[in-house]
C-alpha cells in the first residue's frame, strides 16, 4: 500500500486499519485513543470492531512490547456501556498481560450530567506481550517528605514492624510518577481540527516509559497524529493509519514542523 506520507522514519496511511496491520513489520509499542462508541462521529466510518484490532494488535506486537489504549464508556440512557471493560478482557484473551491500568485525570470536563459527579477520567490500559522489556519511568512527582530519612520498615507474617539495620536513605526531591496523570484535555492546548484529540504530554511521556531512541510506535486511530508527533520529537519511528483523509492532511502538517523542545518529560 502507498503510503499518503512517508518521511524520517515516520509513515502515515490512509485506510482502514484493518486492511493495512496484517502487513506490516512487528511493532515495539502501540499508542492510541480508539473511538468511545459513537460519542463521536468520523465520517461515517464503523468504530464498533475495537476486538478484532486488538487481535491484529497482539499479533503484531514484539516481545515485551506494550499496547498504551486510552479509552472510555459511553453513557446511553442513563448507564456507562462497560466497553472499556471488555476490551481489556479481550485484550487478556488475546494472550496479553494488563501490565497496569493507570488512569489520565482531566484537567476539565464538558457538559457534564446534573444527576452524578463530573466524568473527569479516562482510562489509559497498558497491555503487554510479557513482561515489558522497557520501562524508562519518569521521576518528576515533588516528593512530599524530601529530605527526610526513611528506613524501609516492613511487617512480618506475625504483625510486627520490623526496621532493618542501616542508616537508611534520603528521600530525593523528585520520585516515580503515580500511574494516575493530571493532564490538560487537548482542547486546552491547541485550536487542531480534531473532535477527539489525544494530548500531546500523554503521548511524549507514554513513549518516553515505554521505549527507547529508533524503536518503532504505532497508532491504528491516528486522528491528527499527536502520537507520531511525539515519536518525532523524541526520535523514535513511527506508523499511523487514520480512515478520514481530511486528518491524515492535517497530520502530515504538523509532522512538517520542526521537532519541539519539550521540557516536562524527565526519566
Amino acid at each position: 500500500m502507498t503510503p499518503y506520507y512517508s518521511h524520517a522514519g515516520i509513515t502515515i496511511y490512509h485506510a482502514d486499519c484493518r486492511d493495512v496491520l496484517p502487513g506490516l513489520e512487528p511493532v515495539d509499542m502501540v499508542l492510541t485513543s480508539p473511538p468511545y462508541g459513537n460519542i463521536r462521529e468520523y465520517g461515517g466510518h464503523e468504530t464498533d470492531d475495537l476486538h478484532s484490532i486488538i487481535t491484529m494488535l497482539a499479533v503484531g506486537l514484539v516481545d515485551g512490547g506494550v499496547i498504551v489504549w486510552n479509552t472510555a464508556d459511553q453513557t446511553i440512557n442513563g448507564s456507562e456501556t462497560g466497553d472499556s471493560f471488555r476490551q481489556a478482557l479481550h485484550a487478556l484473551a488475546c494472550g496479553l498481560r494488563l501490565h497496569d491500568t493507570m488512569i489520565y485525570c482531566k484537567e476539565a470536563v464538558t457538559f457534564p450530567d446534573s444527576n452524578r459527579y463530573h466524568p473527569a477520567f479516562e482510562y489509559m490500559f497498558i497491555f503487554s506481550r510479557g513482561a515489558p522489556r522497557r520501562f524508562n519511568g519518569i521521576k518528576d512527582r515533588p516528593n512530599k517528605w524530601a529530605g527526610a530519612t526513611i528506613h524501609g520498615t516492613r511487617r512480618e507474617a506475625s504483625g510486627q514492624l520490623r526496621r532493618p539495620s542501616g542508616d537508611g536513605k534520603i528521600i530525593p526531591a523528585t520520585g516515580l510518577r503515580w500511574n494516575w496523570w493530571l493532564l490538560n484535555t487537548a482542547c486546552q492546548e491547541t485550536t487542531i481540527d480534531h473532535p477527539a484529540r489525544m494530548p500531546l504530554p500523554m503521548a511524549l511521556s507514554h513513549i518516553t516509559t515505554w521505549t527507547d531512541v529508533g524503536d518503532l510506535i504505532l497508532d491504528p486511530y491516528m486522528g491528527s497524529g499527536t502520537t507520531l508527533r511525539a515519536a518525532k520529537d523524541l526520535g523514535r519511528r513511527a506508523i499511523g493509519i487514520e480512515i478520514e483523509e481530511r486528518y491524515c492532511e492535517i497530520a502530515a502538517k504538523r509532522l512538517a514542523q520542526e521537532v519541539l523542545a519539550f521540557e516536562g518529560v524527565t526519566p
